[in-house]
């Protein structure tokens, strides 16, 4: 299997594993667990949503894309990029972590292996030239 074959499944793993991190989280309300916040008023804070949709899905995709040419610079952007999912798994995994939620401690130690490897597969990708 080619480098970035393995950087592509890598990225599409982030994204599976911020969707399963996100229906852990849900999940104990399908069985009457009360899940609203006490101390809101029902809005959401916009900037919230924007920056989760960013690290979930548009940075992933936009790594995906920068795999698919086989550029110098796309390669430096994936790295970059790779390594910020990294840290960001890392920041979020100890954030997190312990949880009431037994599922999130499957989800979280995934994914900061995956974030490891990815954030190592991309910077090999990157000095490949």
């Amino acid at each position: 299997m080619t480098r970035s074959i393995k950087i592509c499944v890598l990225w599409l793993l982030t994204i599976c594993g911020f969707a399963s991190h996100s229906i852990c989280d849900v999940l104990p309300m399908f069985w009457g667990k009360n899940m609203a916040v006490a101390a809101t008023d029902g809005n959401v804070d916009q900037g919230m949503v924007v920056l989760m949709m960013t690290l979930s899905f548009l940075i992933p995709a936009i790594g995906v894309l920068c795999t698919m040419w086989e550029r110098k610079a796309l390669k430096a952007v994936n790295a970059v990029l790779a390594g910020l999912i990294a840290l960001f798994n890392v920041a979020h995994a100890c954030m997190e972590l312990p949880s009431d939620n037994a599922g999130q401690y499957v989800v979280m130690p995934m994914m900061v292996v995956v974030g490891a490897v990815l954030a190592c597969e991309s910077v090999k990708y990157a000095k490949e030239g």
